[in-house]
């Protein structure tokens, strides 16, 4: 038997309005998702002034972080003629390989993942590794974002 945890429908408003408050405090109009494990949203805000598009695009941030247990800005190995191109068009085109979507991981194990939409490189990061810090404090936990800093796609 494998026992897992999942994060609360709370603890993902948590998340996601550390998230929003972070956005609002880079002057950007963040869509944000929280997703389970399985990279199903829990929930999902849009602010009045937020893209629909990025409803979807956030969704799927969350979905990809989530499953494939990394940050999504870290397929590097995805881009034409290296050995992950192609993935992006995985599970009906959901996979996304550019920046904005995180892990959630608690204790080693991935429990959700963020995805924000609306912002540029550094402003999505920062605002996932808010909303992800915000969930780990009220766990009681700390984040290690350092082991995402210099990662590389495995060699061959």
């Amino acid at each position: 038997m494998i026992v897992t945890h999942r994060l609360t429908l709370e603890e993902a408003e948590v998340g996601i309005d550390a998230a929003l408050a972070k956005a609002e405090e880079l002057g950007v109009a963040s869509v944000i998702c929280v997703s389970d494990a399985a990279g199903w949203p829990i929930a999902l805000k849009r602010p009045d002034n937020g893209k629909p598009t990025s409803v979807e695009i956030a969704i799927n941030k969350a979905f990809t972080a989530a499953c494939h247990r990394r940050p999504t800005h870290t397929y590097t190995n995805a881009q034409p003629g290296q050995e992950a191109f192609g993935i992006m068009n995985m599970h009906q085109g959901r996979f996304s390989i550019f920046v904005g979507g995180w892990p959630i991981e608690i204790d080693g194990e991935v429990v959700g993942g963020i995805g924000v939409s609306g912002g540029h490189t550094a402003e999505d990061i920062s605002c996932c590794q808010a909303g992800v810090s915000a969930i780990a404090e009220r766990i009681g936990t700390t984040v290690d974002f350092a082991k995402w800093e210099n990662w590389a796609a495995p060699g061959r």
